[in-house]
């Protein structure tokens, strides 16, 4: 095969692999979602058995779970872009821009839900916010947290 032919069978071989890492990271972000709720409720059920208000324990059940989050998106989601220290400069602007990302996605996601329960019931309008803000939270930490090197 000539030089070009190789170029071509490399890239799409990059491509595919590509594709494939891509997947893979979807299923980890969503597995990472479905163990931050697991955290969240389970924190909210335990708070609340404890006898804490519920408002207080959903409160410290969200706190405990977007910092959950961020680790598990640390440590396996995006663990081929992980930063050579756990302290220091760039792991605190990473946790800040994740807090950002996550922020902007709630803003999302409840914003969704508002305009989309003008023509359906709560439940459904729910799910609209959930998705919106899903893919714009999958997206804003690809590029923005955890991007890869420059």
């Amino acid at each position: 095969m000539n030089g070009p032919g190789l170029g071509l069978l490399a890239r799409e071989r990059y491509e595919t692999l590509l594709a494939l890492n891509g997947t893979r990271r979807l299923i980890r972000f969503g597995a990472n979602g479905i163990a931050t709720f697991v955290v969240q409720i389970g924190l909210l059920v335990l708070l609340k058995s404890a006898g804490l208000n519920g408002v207080v324990a959903n409160a410290i059940g969200l706190a405990v779970a977007v910092q959950f989050n961020f680790l598990v998106s640390e440590l396996f989601v995006w663990s081929d872009r992980r930063l050579t220290t756990i302290l220091g400069r760039e792991m605190a602007q990473r946790w800040l821009t994740f807090h950002g990302c996550t922020g902007l996605s709630l803003l999302l996601n409840f914003g969704a839900f508002m305009v989309a329960r003008l023509f359906m019931p709560d439940v459904p309008a729910a799910i609209v916010g959930v998705g919106a803000s899903t893919i714009v939270k999958f997206l804003s930490l690809d590029r923005l947290a955890f991007r890869g090197p420059a």
